[in-house]
């Protein structure tokens, strides 16, 4: 008779790490369906607090009572969820550094991330770790603060392109040094992997893209009341320091869900407060109540051409002049009763106008 194949420890060990998982899915489900109706209370409230939020900012005469709005509610929060949380796992994509071994041994620099009362020296460790992470989303900060000065300061050429090319290489180099700067005291640097290094160096080309895009709209929304640099600083520092406990608290929670016997309860709590807090920001909520309603108005179009029916009755506000058989851009805001309500596009006024679906023969993209 052949003899039985016995696992190798290996295979021993991945075993038991998908039956730990396979059991942590399960109770996270049944977790989930125990709470079915608490839920979708939640879930309900929380989508009909963005709709509100939208009603209230953009001043769309949407009746919250309707069927249209309550359908809409469900997806809504699907869509909501989705939104967020690829934009939360944008923000949080740098913190994989802190989860990556260094060496052949295993070591990370997240086992210096101590959440519980310890030791001074453990809690030296934690404060370090926190300190050098600081310093290295302060770099990057720095140097978007002179790009944002220079961009509107300087002339664009071939000099300026090289030079925001080594820049940008140099900034890279100091992340790196940093995130190698945090590692254990017992781990020497010749100890630590090329694995590593390189993870590093990616780690620091994702975190500038994260603080790039954030930058981005920020400094578009303060260039709309002012063009300094030293007044826009402030709102700099004050978006690393949000970024700063967004990726922190991120990184703490992932280290508190590992060691959890079912950690679908505290995301499922972590996601609803995190909605409820944007929520109750009119601006954010307002934005992020919008986008399921005009996705769906518009076929997913940020700026809409409609084009005419033979018959159709419209508002002149909203024919192109140069050719009466389409409209002007246009932005959909939603879709209720056999009308489209819509608004020209970056309109700062918030009038608003229904346009019935029978005067329209076609939607089309903005060129």
């Amino acid at each position: 008779m052949e003899s039985e194949k016995r696992p190798t420890p290996g295979e021993k060990t991945t075993r038991n790490k998908v039956d730990q998982y396979a059991t942590k899915l399960s109770n996270g489900l049944l977790w989930l369906n125990e709470r079915a109706w608490p839920l979708t209370v939640a879930i309900l409230s929380v989508a009909g607090l963005y709709l509100y939020q939208y009603i209230q900012v953009e001043k769309v005469p949407l009746s919250i009572l309707s069927t249209a709005a309550l359908t809409a509610l469900p997806a809504m929060f699907a869509m909501l969820v989705f939104v967020i949380g690829m934009m939360g796992a944008f923000i949080l994509i740098p913190t994989f550094i802190l989860f990556k071994r260094m060496n052949s041994a295993g070591a990370r620099l997240s086992d210096q991330l101590n959440l519980s009362p310890g030791s001074p020296q453990v809690t030296a460790q934690h404060r370090r770790l926190l300190l050098h992470w600081a310093a290295s989303l302060a770099v990057p900060y720095i140097f978007w603060l002179f790009a944002v000065y220079l961009s509107a300061k300087a002339e664009s050429g071939p000099l300026l392109t090289v030079s925001w090319i080594v820049a940008v290489v140099l900034v890279v180099m100091v992340y790196v040094w940093i995130i190698i700067r945090a590692r254990p005291a017992h781990i020497a640097l010749r100890d630590i992997s090329r694995e590593f290094w390189f993870a590093s160096a990616g780690a620091g080309v994702i975190q500038m893209l994260v603080i790039l895009m954030v930058t981005v709209p920020v400094s578009r929304a303060f260039g709309e009341y002012s063009d300094s640099i030293v007044l826009f600083a402030p709102f700099m520092f004050a978006e690393m320091v949000v970024l700063f406990l967004i990726q922190g608290c991120g990184a703490c929670m992932v280290i508190s869900m590992n060691d959890h016997e079912n950690p679908a309860a505290p995301v499922s709590l972590v996601v609803l407060s995190l909605l409820v807090v944007l929520g109750m920001i009119p601006e954010a909520g307002a934005k992020l109540g919008g986008l399921p309603l005009q996705a769906s108005a518009s076929g997913g179009r940020a700026c809409t051409l409609m084009t005419w029916s033979d018959d159709a009755k419209v508002l002149r506000a909203l024919v192109d002049a140069d050719n009466p058989q389409r409209s002007v851009k246009l932005r959909v805001m939603a879709d209720s009763d056999g009308s489209y309500i819509v608004r020209p596009w970056q309109a700062k006024e918030k009038t608003v106008s229904f346009v019935p679906h029978a005067a329209v023969a076609q939607l089309d993209e903005c060129p």
